[in-house]
């Protein structure tokens, strides 16, 4: 009776990607120090010399777990965004519905380990995630917002990067928050109505306002 193959060995062409959807994932359980490569290894199906192949050490394979979950983030929105048929509005809750809108326990604790886990374990990380995720998210709405400016959707005196800021930070901390939400009640909310009443706070806070204002929009 011969013995199983491992799943590197049955399917070599899959195995980085199989290495990187279970890196995350074991790296938000167990944190990114306790972590060891043969435990990636184990979750992925394959050998810690396999890992190896394809990553240099566990802080590349972080690496490029993150680079690849920003990667498909905004691959998802790129057609929103392009989509000058549609008011800045509506595709501002699109992105930002897509991005926040539903939040698994697994997504949850990926959040979390990249929001809080990794800042001090591993900095190189952190600030390619930072630069990769949240700032580009802040970029990326504050681009919109100006355009919503120029076409009179929004109020021109707004500052729009830190209408950006402040949306995406919010929201950021409040998802982190949820995690506490069974011991301290008052730390979560439906995910769900957080996103939306917060679009609804923002694009009211942007509004024209006055006559000048419903000059534009009917421009």
């Amino acid at each position: 009776m011969g013995t199983k193959a491992l799943r590197w060995e049955r399917r070599p062409d899959e195995r980085p990607q199989e290495i990187l959807d279970a890196a995350l994932t074991v790296f938000a359980e167990r944190g990114y120090r306790n972590t060891r490569l043969e435990d990636v290894g184990e979750a992925a199906g394959v050998t810690k010399g396999a890992i190896y192949h394809y990553f240099a050490n566990k802080e590349a394979l972080l690496l490029r777990a993150i680079e690849q979950r920003s990667e498909e983030a905004f691959g998802r929105i790129e057609e929103i965004v392009r989509d000058k048929t549609a008011p800045v509005s509506t595709r501002l809750r699109l992105v930002v519905r897509r991005w926040f809108g539903s939040v698994t326990k697994e997504r949850l604790a990926v959040v979390t380990l990249l929001l809080q886990g990794i800042a001090h374990e591993a900095p190189d990380a952190f600030r390619r995630w930072l630069v990769g995720g949240p700032t580009a998210s802040m970029r990326l709405i504050a681009t919109l917002v100006r355009e919503g400016q120029e076409r009179g959707e929004f109020r021109p005196d707004a500052d729009a990067d830190v209408a950006a800021r402040l949306l995406v930070s919010g929201l950021l901390q409040q998802t982190v928050w949820q995690q506490y939400a069974e011991s301290v009640p008052d730390a979560g909310v439906e995910q769900e109505r957080l996103v939306d009443s917060a679009l609804e706070l923002f694009l009211h806070s942007l509004r024209p306002s006055g006559r000048s204002g419903a000059l534009r929009l009917k421009r």
